[in-house]
């Protein structure tokens, strides 16, 4: 068909088809762009949806595994540090220990040699009380000889038997 700017001028049927048909083949050809527009569009949409869950998933995995790996690390890092540092209070403990029991031992020592000293001059003390009564009584053998010789009492004579009347 001729292309006319007159709107009247009579056309005829093939013309029309052919008109019709052009149209209909634009229509669809822009029917198609914009489904494929659409549908790329949509596609990318989804793509990319799926791409952030599975980069999201990704990083959460690594960020777990990497958590995991840190905490891991820092727990081994602290056991060893405790360990040292149970090691670092046992000696210290032995050594103040040590020091405790040589004090101990020392005055434990410096004890028993005063209970020794204190036992000994109580001995001494009693031995010394002892020796003023036993004084006391050392002469007492040969003091009452002396007075058995003195105050002897006269010798029993024998009972004079009465007479009966």
């Amino acid at each position: 068909m001729a292309e006319t700017d007159d709107m009247s001028a009579p056309i005829t049927r093939g013309e029309l088809r052919e008109e019709l048909a052009a149209l209909e083949q634009r229509l669809e050809q822009r029917i198609e762009q914009r489904l494929e527009q659409k549908l790329e569009q949509k596609l990318e949409q989804k793509l990319e949806q799926k791409l952030e869950q599975k980069l999201e998933q990704k990083l959460e995995q690594k960020l777990e595994q990497r958590f995991r790996e840190q905490d891991e690390r820092l727990d081994r890092k602290l056991d060893q540090r405790f360990r040292e540092q149970d090691e670092r209070f046992d000696n210290r403990l032995d050594q103040w220990g040590g020091a405790l029991m040589d004090r101990m031992d020392r005055k434990f020592e410096e004890m028993r040699q005063e209970l020794a000293r204190l036992v000994s001059s109580s001995a001494e003390a009693g031995r010394s009380e002892l020796r003023v009564i036993d004084d006391q009584y050392k002469d007492a053998a040969r003091v009452a000889r002396l007075e058995d010789a003195v105050f002897k009492p006269a010798p029993k004579r024998p009972a004079r038997k009465r007479r009966s009347a």
